[in-house]
């Protein structure tokens, strides 16, 4: 467990991708930080890891659709209205080459992952206008949208277009008190073990990402608007990704 401590007491938090790994430990992590969550998934029943937890309220439904979108911030205004917006929810497991994609397969995936984030995104900035007050966006991108993944063209994408909306939305609505900020990961996993390409030497934990999140939504963090934070364990920061390349270079000796 995080000891990450936050303070989101009298707090509301919209958290989407809420049954998936990263999604399960931003809901618990906002919501032991004190907050009201509404958690949000395509699927029905991995919502219900929740049932226990009084703070967090689950609904189902497929986020690229306006009319759910719609039915999601009907909900946030009769709850009493929203502090907190984190875009997570996303296909990530669709692994084709460029150049075998079908269109529909294409629009699936930058349905779930951009759309999403901009139908989310807009309501959010909508609803915290019509209020007279601000809100932070929290999203979730990845180091694909900078560098290529293997067969993840349509992933990495969206993962691009989600960086270039956050900007968006800091330089147009920064003046209204709304701030947007994005998280890339990188090789998240539930347990946390030895990587060698990452220079840390280990991969992320689900709850690290939860704790930049809380981070990135409390007012510590009230002047980051517009801008990713890197949560790869230095992934970006190495020029090559195989360090076993570099140590066999460097174990050559002159003759």
């Amino acid at each position: 467990m995080s000891e990450a401590r936050f303070d989101y007491t009298g707090e509301r938090v919209l958290v989407t991708g809420a049954a998936g790994m990263i999604g399960r430990a931003l809901v618990c992590g906002f919501a032991r930080a004190g907050a009201d969550v509404l958690a949000v998934d395509l699927d029905p029943e991995g919502l219900k890891v929740f049932g226990d937890l009084p703070a967090v309220t689950t609904v189902a439904g497929d986020l690229a659709r306006e009319d759910f979108a719609d039915e999601v911030f009907a909900r946030i205004d009769r709850a009493g209205g929203l502090d907190v917006l984190v875009n997570n929810a996303a296909i990530t497991g669709n692994r084709t080459p460029l150049i075998d994609i079908g269109a529909r397969q294409w629009d699936e995936v930058i349905a779930a992952n951009l759309r999403s984030v901009y139908l989310l995104s807009v309501r959010a900035a909508r609803h915290w206008r019509d209020a007279g007050r601000g809100g932070v966006i929290i999203s979730l991108s990845s180091p694909g949208a900078s560098r290529a993944h293997e067969n993840q063209s349509a992933y990495d994408v969206t993962k691009a277009g989600i960086e270039a909306l956050t900007r968006s939305i800091a330089v147009e609505l920064g003046g209204a008190g709304i701030r947007a900020v994005c998280i890339a990961p990188a090789s998240v996993v539930g347990d946390v073990r030895a990587a060698a390409d990452l220079p840390t030497g280990r991969t992320t934990g689900p709850d690290e990402v939860a704790d930049a999140a809380l981070f990135l939504g409390s007012p510590a963090a009230g002047q980051l608007n517009g801008s990713t934070l890197l949560l790869d364990g230095g992934l970006l920061a190495r020029l090559r990704t195989d360090p076993s390349q570099e140590q066999a270079t460097h174990q050559l000796k002159p003759e």
